[in-house]
């Protein structure tokens, strides 16, 4: 089992967006349901800012604790602590879950357990725990 904590105050994931100004970001595709007839080029969204800044921050400390990814099926329990209402629990574990695609594990398909807490008390050190487990 490896646990760790990823400092300061946690970030939901938030919804892909278009480009600035409404603008979709392009790029090129190989899948031929994606393209249309006049195109190699499709538009997709891009992950906001204040949430890749996040996940990278997850990717950080999970570097600091893990030097090869699990390949098979893993247990996660996340525990995240705020001072004041924040966003939806799930949004939080889908932020870490991305984070740390790559360093705890090869695909955050691999998480077939979760248990997850949302702790909300003035004062706390605003931070979120993660234990991470083979199945």
């Amino acid at each position: 089992m490896v646990s760790f904590a990823i400092p300061g105050r946690p970030v939901p994931k938030q919804r892909p967006r278009a480009g600035k100004n409404g603008r979709l970001h392009w790029g090129h595709t190989s899948d031929p349901k994606a393209m249309t007839p006049k195109r190699r080029c499709v538009p997709f969204p891009i992950t906001p800012k204040k949430s890749r800044n996040y996940e990278e921050t997850v990717g950080w400390a999970g570097k600091q604790v893990f030097k090869n990814p699990y390949d098979g099926p893993v247990k996660l329990q996340v525990k995240v602590y705020l001072t004041a209402p924040g966003g939806d629990l799930d949004n939080y574990i889908k932020s870490i879950q991305d984070g740390l695609n790559g360093i705890a594990w090869r695909d955050d398909r691999q998480v077939t357990r979760l248990k997850a807490g949302l702790f909300v008390r003035p004062g706390v050190k605003e931070r979120a725990e993660v234990m991470i487990q083979e199945v």
